[in-house]
C-alpha cells in the first residue's frame, strides 16, 4: 500500500537538499531516517525528583506552599495549637467508619 502525504515547499526544498547531499532519493532517505529511529532506543525517563514534584504540586494548585524544611517559629506553632484545640479531641475517624459501618 503506498501513502501520499502533503509537504510546504520549504519542507520539501529541504528534503531534496539533504537527498542530494546524501546522494539518494527523496524516498530512500525517508526510509532510511524512519528506519533509524525505529531502531534507535528510546531514551529512559527519568523519574521526578522530590523538588520537580513539589514544584507540580503547587503549580496545580494541589499544595499551597513548597516546604522548606524550615522549623515552625514560635508564632506559627502557637496558631497550631490553638487551632488543634478549638478542634479537640474526639473520637478517631477509624472508630466514626466502624460506627457508620453498622451491626455485622
Amino acid at each position: 500500500m503506498a501513502y501520499s502525504i502533503t509537504l510546504t515547499d520549504a519542507e520539501y526544498a529541504a528534503l531534496a537538499a539533504e537527498s542530494a547531499a546524501r546522494g539518494t532519493t527523496i524516498d530512500a532517505l525517508v526510509h532510511q531516517t524512519l528506519a533509524e529511529r525505529a531502531s534507535a532506543p528510546t531514551p529512559a525517563k527519568q523519574p521526578m525528583t522530590d523538588d520537580e514534584f513539589e514544584q507540580l504540586l503547587f503549580r496545580k494548585g494541589i499544595i499551597v506552599a513548597i516546604p522548606t524544611g524550615e522549623l515552625d517559629s514560635p508564632d506559627e506553632e502557637d496558631e497550631l495549637d490553638e487551632i488543634a484545640q478549638r478542634v479537640g479531641p474526639g473520637k478517631p475517624a477509624s472508630e466514626m467508619i466502624i460506627e457508620d459501618r453498622g451491626p455485622r
